[in-house]
């Protein structure tokens, strides 16, 4: 039972009541007087803001790894298919070292070109 009590005051957020505020500024009063309140009250804002700042840069760090995480799954599919693709195309597709392929083709036609005697008496 005392974790249970203990799991739902951690669970729920800091919800004070008017009342609770103005005890706990008037307890600060007494404790600390008004010269020095407004600089505790300035240093507690500062380590609050600062706490923040690093949490969201941590959360953000998290998220960017969880995204190159997803990012890597993605890319891994991509190449499986890839793969896939190609061993399924590989029938169909002649090789390139096929006498009727157009790559063949055309290095016969430039090698044609090349052979061609030139008139250079013009």
């Amino acid at each position: 039972m005392f974790r249970k009590c203990i799991m739902i005051k951690y669970s729920s957020r800091m919800n004070f009541s008017f009342s609770e505020i103005a005890f706990l500024v008037l307890l600060g009063l007494i404790l600390f007087g008004p010269k020095r309140l407004p600089e505790i009250a300035r240093t507690m804002g500062k380590f609050i803001a600062e706490f923040k700042r690093a949490s969201n840069e941590f959360q953000s760090q998290i998220h960017d790894e969880i995204h190159k995480l997803e990012l890597e799954e993605h890319a891994k599919a991509i190449e499986e298919h890839a793969k896939d693709i190609s061993a399924a195309t590989s029938n169909i597709l002649p090789p390139a070292d096929d006498p009727d392929s157009i790559t063949a083709a055309l290095s016969r036609l430039s090698d044609r070109i090349k052979n061609i005697p030139r008139d250079y008496d013009a």
